[in-house]
């Protein structure tokens, strides 16, 4: 049977930004330039990486004011991997670190919503974003924000 190996923040010693920039890409979320996902990454308070037989399946990232809120982005485990309980036991991971902070926030894919709400998130109704006029579209026929009014 295949374990999930979890390591974090100082247990990070290498990472293959190409294999991380694909696993996000596979798991929904934004494709990005190699440097922009490398600087987000090595800049975000808490990383996680998740690996099976040495493959680099699942990751998360957050930063956090250390007292009252965390924000919990690039959640993604492969998609053959889904369905096996280590989407939960990455979360279950990442948690123990954040929910002694405060309030988590995180910005989901639309199809993962329910995934979260079955790990205590509440979906927020003044939830806004300031996005620029390239990104906007893509977020609206994402259905992350819905079509503005006419």
């Amino acid at each position: 049977m295949a374990i999930l190996t979890l390591i974090s923040n100082d247990e990070i010693t290498t990472v293959d930004w190409q294999a991380l920039a694909t696993l996000l890409e596979l798991g929904g979320l934004n494709k990005r330039p190699l440097e922009t996902l490398q600087r987000a990454f090595e800049q975000s308070q808490f990383r996680y990486l998740g690996y099976c037989d040495g493959e680099l399946v699942a990751t998360a990232r957050a930063i956090s004011d250390f007292t009252s809120v965390s924000y919990l982005c690039d959640v993604a485990v492969h998609p053959h991997y889904q369905g096996r309980g280590w989407g939960k036991a990455l979360m279950d991971r990442v948690m123990q670190d954040l929910a002694p902070l405060g309030k988590v926030f995180i910005y989901s894919v639309p199809d993962k919503i329910e995934f979260y709400q079955r790990l205590n998130f509440h979906p927020l109704l003044t939830a806004m974003v300031h996005a620029d006029e390239k990104t906007l579209p893509g977020l609206i026929n994402s259905g992350y924000i819905p079509e503005p009014k006419a």
